[in-house]
């Protein structure tokens, strides 16, 4: 199989197919990648043209799906970046609860949240910030991903979750619980 040219802009025609049709919107994304990942699908079902994976596209919803899970690639992990979340602890965290009184009800939204590890972690922080009690009464955490497989894992509460860094608490008990809510174009698991 050769690999696909673009000599017209038909790469840019899937992309406005699968804003037009599903409302994502991949063009923000970087164009060599993209593609790449674009024909590797193709390949993978023996098509070598954009115009005719466009028709496929419109004639099997199921590889809308497959196209979806190649393109995205979720990443994730519990303190993922240790620099940031070290940041969020120290800097970010200790100005947005002065800024609120003791009662006062805090929402977070993690977006992008893949497999729900970052959601959770930021639940460890604010527990681990305020303590366990106050964190169930004031905190709601709205994780949201696109992928509806990554939120399928993101559902269930970890079972032992690493206590976050620089904790002075005992080991965080998790009990958080998530219900699916879909939106426009993403799906959303609340934790809290």
């Amino acid at each position: 199989m050769t690999e696909p040219k673009d000599p017209n802009g038909e790469f840019e025609s899937v992309l406005a197919y699968l804003k037009e049709s599903r409302g994502f919107d991949f063009t923000g994304y970087k164009r060599s990648s993209l593609m790449r990942r674009v024909r590797r699908r193709m390949s993978q079902i023996g098509i070598d043209n954009y115009t005719e994976y466009i028709d496929q596209l419109q004639v099997n919803s199921e590889e809308f799906v497959s196209l979806f899970n190649t393109i995205l690639i979720n990443v994730t992990g519990f303190f993922r970046d240790p620099d940031a979340w070290d940041y969020l602890r120290e800097h970010v965290l200790p100005g947005l609860l002065a800024e609120r009184s003791p009662e006062e009800p805090i929402r977070v939204w993690s977006a992008g949240c893949a497999g729900g590890q970052e959601a959770y972690s930021l639940a460890m922080l604010f527990a681990d910030a305020i303590g366990i009690d106050a964190f169930r009464q004031r905190v709601k955490i709205y994780a949201t991903d696109v992928d509806d497989e990554a939120l399928g894992q993101a559902r269930p509460r970890p079972t032992r979750p690493p206590r976050s860094r620089g904790s002075t608490r005992g080991s965080w008990s998790s009990t958080s619980s998530c219900r699916a809510a879909g939106t426009a174009s993403a799906r959303t698991c609340a934790a809290r």
